[in-house]
């Protein structure tokens, strides 16, 4: 039963979501715990009303249903009222929202900022209302200038949600790719939805700033601010590049001496004779491309070790066959599984490949000698 909780809570108590995984792991009953079961009230609700048995899980989540309903317009209206009332003594909100690179942008941004104005931000990936909300409650108050908001989406609506209840006064779009598309169910639907935080904000006389480097932004957006038109040495370079011009749209000019970088997403880890690449906390098809390229700017034996990218629907084996392709300059391709997503990327390559069940097999099948070994995303258990 907790194994089945853990990935209907994975899969955020979407019962469609849960029964597409049930089906495909019928005999599936213990998980890596890459990401344990959280305890929540929910979960502890649904646990005791289903008497250890799944199937009844879906009665719980249909009895909590008015009670959420009603939860979230409460919630909506404290937060929004709390802003309104922050803005009086001149808190301005800036939301962050895109398919990939919020993380980062916003962790740079919020180190710019605060050389010269008090700031808050949302930690890790807390993007959703109820997630935004823990932060905007406990901690947000009248001493600081500026809360900054990564806003996650999964379906048009969302992002215009959380706008209308953070109102931001500034809006960042990052990029936009096929990153959830199998959740969005188009990439027309994808770009509608991340981008409703710009439109929200240019129709109420805010600014933004977008990545005019990324083609859908482009189209949409050709003549609002942007940023990421440039050759970058590190794929680093655009998000902080972003970061950089929001700050100066806000009056700070001069980066930190020292910016500390986001965790798991392309640092660097020395080990003997190996240099590790750690970009394992997400991955999407422009980033996955990225880290490739820069793996092969080193001159020693380099190797990939990457589950490939989830949420790509019925595309998720043509999209990988194209990423395989980019795999031809590298000396080792390690797989992680055997699915549609590992068999793309082996067709795509068209040489050979190790196949591994878990990350935590790869090192030793490196070859032995200086090496540099990308760690290319990691897959949370529901994959």
């Amino acid at each position: 039963m907790t194994t089945h909780l853990h990935i209907l809570q994975l899969e955020e108590y979407d019962p469609f979501r849960f029964l597409s995984w049930w089906i495909r792991n019928l005999f599936v009953f213990k998980l890596d715990g890459k990401k344990p079961l959280v305890w929540t009230p929910k979960a502890k609700f649904i646990y005791a009303l289903s008497f250890g048995f799944w199937p009844l899980m879906f009665l719980a989540l249909l009895i909590l249903k008015p009670y959420e309903i009603i939860n979230r317009r409460v919630l909506k209206n404290k937060m929004r009222n709390k802003i309104l009332e922050l803005k009086k003594h001149g808190l301005k909100v800036i939301a962050i929202s895109g398919s990939y690179g919020k993380t980062s942008v916003k962790e740079y941004l919020y180190q710019i900022l605060k050389t010269k104005y008090r700031v808050l931000r949302t930690p890790g990936n807390y993007n959703t209302l109820f997630g935004v909300a823990k932060v905007a409650d406990w901690e947000l108050d009248a001493n600081y200038d500026y809360f900054i908001c990564e806003m996650g989406s999964y379906k048009i609506g969302e992002t215009q949600e959380l706008c209308e209840t953070y109102l931001p006064d500034y809006a960042m779009l990052t990029g936009i790719n096929e990153q959830h598309l199998e959740r969005f169910g188009s990439l027309e639907n994808e770009i509608i939805g991340e981008s409703e935080s710009v439109e929200f904000v240019l129709e109420n006389k805010g600014q933004a700033v977008v990545n005019l480097g990324n083609k859908y932004i482009f189209q949409k957006y050709p003549n609002v601010a942007g940023y990421g038109q440039k050759n970058y040495t590190h794929p680093r370079d655009q998000n902080l590049e972003g970061a950089a011009k929001m700050a100066s749209l806000l009056g700070v000019h001069k980066l930190p001496k020292l910016l500390k970088e986001p965790t798991h997403r392309l640092s660097l880890i020395s080990r003997g004779d190996m240099t590790i690449i750690d970009d394992a906390y997400s991955s999407n098809t422009d980033g996955f491309a990225a880290a490739v390229k820069y793996l092969e700017s080193f001159s020693e034996w380099k190797v990939i070790v990457t589950p490939g990218i989830p949420e790509l629907g019925s595309a998720t084996y043509a999209i990988h066959k194209k990423l395989g392709e980019q795999l031809v300059g590298l000396d080792q391709v390690i797989l992680v599984g055997k699915n549609d997503r590992t068999r793309g990327l082996a067709d795509g390559y068209n040489g050979q490949v190790i196949y591994i069940d878990k990350v935590t097999d790869a090192i030793g099948k490196v070859r032995s000698g200086k090496s540099v070994v990308l760690f290319e995303n990691d897959l949370p258990d529901n994959y």
